[in-house]
């Protein structure tokens, strides 16, 4: 059993509600290494209003030796303001066509990779931001979601055509992640520290230029 895995098993073995864990962290450093990081990234670094993003969230940088997962929850942060996707979802669910999981997860008889859902996480009441909640496990406990570099989906969004913001961010939100290793009944939950969130994916957004239709020379004198 690795570093981490004490560590975890020993936080987990206190007997405290759930609403201790914060201050049990704060007692107790956590200072093993991440067990992964999330990197979002798009098709694209610049694009022009009414056009289609495709959005990638790559997991990198597993810990070495890291026996995989059984469960996979993360929350992808975008500028409602900039950004919409009704037309690629049904009730705030992706439809198919318009999200596609990664080669690693995508066998439906070993992982049950969920459509991803709009908005099912409260941002703040004083925000445009809105979540896109990815959800992935192992049907079972004789699968298992594998510690390798991968991209875990991809989905669209589109800038939208009256936005006037020269450029936008989408990310994780970390303080949601929520992952599940699946080591051999010694399963337990990882959370934010254990998860590094890579830089923001920045969107340049480039306005189509305005024609004016006066002209700016001074009118001919056609008398003189």
């Amino acid at each position: 059993m690795n570093k981490r895995n004490r560590f975890k098993q020993a936080v987990r073995g206190m007997k405290v509600l759930p609403l201790m864990m914060s201050m049990i962290r704060e007692a107790a450093v956590d200072n093993t290494a991440p067990a992964m990081s999330v990197e979002v990234s798009t098709d694209k670094e610049v694009y022009t209003p009414g056009e289609e993003v495709t959005v990638l969230v790559h997991l990198k940088d597993f810990a070495p030796n890291d026996p995989g997962y059984s469960s996979l929850n993360f929350i992808i942060q975008y500028d409602s303001q900039v950004f919409d996707n009704l037309e690629y979802t049904q009730h705030s669910v992706y439809a198919e066509g318009n999200y596609t999981a990664g080669s690693e997860v995508d066998n439906l008889f070993q992982f049950n990779f969920q459509s991803p859902v709009d908005g099912s996480i409260y941002l703040g009441k004083n925000t445009s931001m809105r979540g896109i909640d990815i959800q992935v496990e192992a049907s079972s406990g004789q699968h298992t979601i594998p510690a390798v570099e991968q991209t875990l989906v991809t989905f669209k969004l589109r800038v939208k055509e009256l936005t006037l913001a020269s450029s936008s961010t989408i990310s994780l939100a970390n303080e949601f992640t929520r992952i599940r290793t699946s080591e051999a009944a010694n399963s337990f939950y990882l959370y934010s520290p254990d998860v590094t969130a890579n830089s923001p994916a920045r969107v340049e957004i480039a306005q189509s230029p305005s024609v004016s239709v006066f002209s700016s020379q001074e009118p001919v004198n056609r008398l003189a």
